[in-house]
């Protein structure tokens, strides 16, 4: 865990007493679990799942975080490359490696600007979205994510959720661009990120990406 983080000096940082009060109201506790240098790690349950929340300080003791780090070991699990790599498309700010027999996903953060609760929340937020898709990937057809949340269990949300793709083939009335028609209209022009590909964040640490400002779309190149 601590070669995931540089341990560089920066100007801007979060308090920890802050990063652990919160972690403590959104999950019920943060255990403790030790700590090595500027390094401290903090052993969270999520619906029980277990992961750590890693912070790195400007130094031991300062209470200054500059980075952020998560963590979930998977075992036991029917893992292989081909599992891992397909799990690693679909995540947002995380990886996923394999080590032996046992599953990791692992994110790093840089920490920027002023500390704000909601900032750090989709973060968590996030690394939730990441733990389902991993979760599901590795328990295969025999996990279902949209029967997993609460939602997915009503007939009338399937049905009203419903979005039903054009038939391209049919020459007939009208042609609507889904895609087109969600930004503002047919005349709306956008397409996925090339740099991102569509994340939004670019680099193991999930920098914004400068291309698209972090959306995830840029105006669509005359070609």
């Amino acid at each position: 865990m601590l070669s995931m983080f540089s341990g560089g000096q920066k100007d801007e940082f979060w308090p920890l007493s802050k990063v652990v009060g919160d972690l403590k109201r959104k999950y019920g506790k943060a255990d403790e679990l030790g700590e090595d240098g500027p390094l401290k790690v903090y052993g969270v349950e999520d619906n029980g799942v277990n992961f750590v929340v890693a912070v790195m300080q400007t130094a031991p003791g300062s209470g200054k975080i500059i980075e952020l780090g998560l963590l979930a070991r998977f075992i036991g699990f029917p893992v292989d490359a081909r599992m891992v790599g397909n799990i690693n498309q679909k995540l947002t700010i995380s990886v996923a490696s394999m080590e032996g027999a046992d599953l990791f996903l692992m994110a790093g953060l840089q920490v920027t600007g002023a500390y704000d609760q909601s900032q750090f929340y989709m973060i968590l937020e996030t690394w939730r979205r990441d733990l389902m898709v991993t979760i599901q990937g590795i328990n295969g057809d025999s996990a279902s994510m949209t029967h997993g949340l609460p939602i997915g269990k009503l007939e009338a949300a399937y049905s009203f959720a419903t979005n039903i793709a054009v038939d391209k083939g049919e020459k007939s009335g009208p042609k609507i661009d889904m895609l087109s028609q969600f930004f503002g209209g047919e005349g709306a022009s956008k397409e996925f990120c090339d740099l991102c590909h569509g994340r939004g964040k670019r680099g193991f640490l999930s920098r914004t990406c400068d291309d698209c400002d972090g959306s995830g779309f840029v105006e669509t190149r005359r070609r």
